[in-house]
């Protein structure tokens, strides 16, 4: 299984790039645990230091697009990673290649820090053209509690970090 990192975030909150500061380290869990590991960027976004795919042209914002474009080049199954989860560990990732569900994390599901099946993409490009850009109306899946995430890991390796504040207060 590959590793999809969404790199194509603008970064409005952190107020500068989070690829920038955090690609290094996304990349350095990830590589010990998937079999390859790509940037997703947006369209004609810059390329990363690792090998870079784009998303297609398209109108709107979203991190959809990034999903999709992964499981285009996927094979089967694909992790999905967003660049803002800068405390990931491989350990984690490792759990979560394996488990197969979506994570929660401070109370949220993290669908930008688990595997894809292949097969959601005709749902995800039929949800893009009638403007549904949200991932949480995908999940359709049980998902692991927090509790037993909290239990089995420490620190935060699924804190997603978009604010100097968040990245600081680490």
């Amino acid at each position: 299984m590959n590793a999809y990192i969404l790199i194509g975030g603008r970064s409005r909150r952190m107020g500068t790039s989070k690829s920038e500061l955090f690609l290094h380290r996304v990349v350095a869990a990830a590589t010990l645990v998937f079999d390859q590991v790509l940037a997703v960027q947006r369209f004609a976004g810059p390329s990363a230091n690792i090998q870079t795919i784009f998303e297609e042209e398209h109108e709107g914002e979203g991190a959809v697009f990034g999903v999709a474009r992964a499981l285009r080049d996927a094979n089967d199954r694909a992790f999905i990673l967003a660049v803002d989860y800068p405390f990931i560990t491989a350990d984690i990732l490792r759990f979560l290649r394996e488990d197969g569900r979506v994570p929660m994390w401070d109370g949220r599901a993290q669908p930008l820090c688990a595997a894809w099946d292949t097969n959601a993409l005709p749902v995800i490009e039929e949800r893009i053209a009638r403007g549904a850009l949200d991932l949480h109306g995908l999940i359709d899946r049980e998902m692991i509690p927090e509790s037993e995430l909290r239990a089995r890991f420490e620190g935060e390796p699924l804190r997603n970090v978009n604010t100097p504040e968040e990245w600081h207060g680490q």
